[in-house]
């Protein structure tokens, strides 16, 4: 189910190009004009606040986007997921400047899957540790959390690569690492199916595009780690067929903060407003999460999926995000100044049968055989991916006879449970590469969580 770049993305994109362009390498967060904002039910308010998100989203991602590097390789239309189309060293770049001594960075593009097969141009990273003694090293697939939905939200844009709190720990402790931007971002050749099964392809085969660019330096071995929308994919993957042949080199994997069954998810956060439950941080990170999803679904079933739930206004709303091409903090930002009487038509009316087909179409933990480790991680106090909804799919696969074992980090949220449970996840990393047992039985453990 590729959705491609079809005339009206692109007039969307041509448009939002022309309106506030202060940069001709701007490729996100574009200024919208008042009048077009003001017919999408955006008022002065709301467009303070998606002035102030972008100036965010732009020291994120930057004004420099290399349109020469994102565009489709030449060659992609003769080769197959796997296969290395671009590669691109970054030794000179300022994105790299705190970077440890010795890691080489590059950026590259190859070819992934899209959910029904056809081929698809992804492009990423690649980070290489120092070489000793012209040794192989360990190679971890990274997959990231929601950074936005249109092609300059790519995590391989950002101004400084290494303030992730993610895979420049693995990279630090001596492994190299590929992380994928996901199709959709960075190159734009198809729209970014948000929360799909495509993600988990994107993962799978960056690795083996990456062991073709350094077919020396490469494990055949890997370990992935996941978090958020990236922690979905992991435990996607980790259900993926190509993974359970053991020639495939997968080890295991670790699936931080995942988001694993959306519909589940969100009606659970819609009945928690219905009963009044929710506290204030809980009801506007929710409704931030409306935008982000309802394009997913719409580009997932492009001709009827009209978001049955939210209001005209709300609707309305989330088209600006094509036309300002929004990333992360502005994304959300359109829904900062409403509540949820302004996006919901009525709270008691929560049947979408549309996100239950998703649902069951991409979810893990349905009865999928996991054969490697798998590694979950949730913090106690996450409000953007319930704690609750990672117990239920984990008790969903052990139920299904998958070995598992889940963390909980207390006082941790989405974004701090990441940094503060790597040294478990180092320690994970390092067990599968070891051959050491991950046991036979699903376990669970809470912790305080400590900072490496």
């Amino acid at each position: 189910m590729a959705r491609y770049a079809g005339p009206k993305l692109l007039l969307l994109a041509t448009a939002a190009m022309g309106l506030g362009l202060a940069n001709s390498h701007q490729a996100s967060n574009f200024d919208v004009p008042t009048e077009v904002a003001e017919s999408h039910s955006c008022d002065a308010i709301c467009q303070q606040i998606i002035a102030q998100m972008n100036v965010l989203d732009l020291g994120t991602f930057g004004t420099n986007f290399d349109f020469d590097f994102y565009a489709t390789a030449a060659n992609f239309s003769e080769s197959k997921p796997g296969d290395l189309l671009k590669l691109l060293p970054l030794s000179n770049s300022s994105a790299i400047s705190n970077a440890p001594e010795g890691v080489s960075v590059y950026k590259f593009q190859y070819t992934s899957a899209a959910v029904d097969g056809a081929p698809v141009p992804v492009t990423g990273l690649i980070a290489l540790p120092p070489a000793t003694n012209n040794s192989r090293s360990n190679l971890v697939a990274f997959a990231h959390g929601t950074t936005g939905l249109y092609r300059g939200c790519a995590p391989s844009t950002y101004t400084q690569l290494f303030n992730d709190d993610g895979w420049p720990r693995a990279v630090a402790a001596g492994y190299a690492v590929v992380v994928s931007d996901f199709a959709g971002l960075g190159n734009n050749f198809t729209e970014h199916l948000y929360l799909s099964k495509a993600q988990a392809n994107d993962v799978y085969y960056s690795v083996l595009a990456s062991q073709k660019a350094f077919p020396q330096r490469l494990s055949h071995k890997w370990v992935s780690l996941g978090h958020s929308q990236g922690g979905g994919a992991i435990w996607q993957l980790s259900e993926h067929k190509l993974v359970q042949d053991a020639n495939s080199g997968y080890l295991g994997g670790v699936a931080v903060a995942p988001p694993t069954k959306l519909s589940d998810q969100f009606q659970s956060a819609l009945r928690n407003l219905q009963s009044n439950s929710s506290t204030a941080d809980q009801i506007q990170t929710f409704l931030t999460t409306i935008p982000p999803t309802t394009l997913g679904l719409q580009r997932y079933f492009p001709s009827d999926y009209d978001a049955p739930l939210l209001t005209e206004k709300t609707k309305q709303r989330i088209e600006l995000a094509g036309i300002g091409q929004l990333c992360l903090y502005a994304l959300g930002g359109l829904m900062l100044d409403l509540t949820p009487n302004d996006v919901f038509v009525n709270l008691n009316n929560t049947d979408d049968s549309q996100m239950q087909k998703f649902q069951a179409l991409n979810s893990p933990a349905q009865g999928d055989l996991a054969g490697k480790p798998l590694l979950v991680i949730h913090g106690s106090a996450d409000i953007l991916v319930s704690p609750e909804s990672s117990k239920a799919s984990f008790d969903a696969s052990c139920g299904y006879g998958n070995i598992l074992h889940r963390t909980v980090y207390e006082g941790r949220d989405h974004g701090s449970v990441l940094r503060d449970s790597s040294i478990e996840w180092i320690q994970f990393i390092a067990d599968r590469f070891a051959g050491r047992d991950f046991g036979s039985t699903c376990t669970e453990s809470v912790m305080g969580g400590t900072e490496l």
